[in-house]
């Protein structure tokens, strides 16, 4: 692996963990795949990335397929859809 591999997978690490730390202080509101499915009522996370793929849902990538997806996006999709 090169030195700016290395460099940049640093740098996607800091990252994740900045987020991380943020959405728990609740200064950002990401959630897992699972948590937005257990806010939408799914089973199970592949219902989630199925709507992400379909375009239904959008996510926030941090890096190395790493989604997160947002409370206020979760939120969206569920007016959308309320009769």
């Amino acid at each position: 692996m090169s030195l700016e591999q290395q460099i940049e997978d640093i740098v996607r690490k800091v990252i994740r963990e900045e987020l991380a730390r943020q959405s728990r202080d609740e200064e950002i509101d990401l959630l897992t795949a699972d948590q937005a499915a257990e806010r939408l009522g799914y089973s199970d996370r592949h219902s989630v990335y199925k709507l992400k793929r379909e375009g239904k849902l959008k996510a926030v990538s941090l890096g190395d397929s790493t989604l997160r997806f947002s409370k206020a996006e979760v939120r969206r999709f569920i007016e959308a859809r309320t009769a």
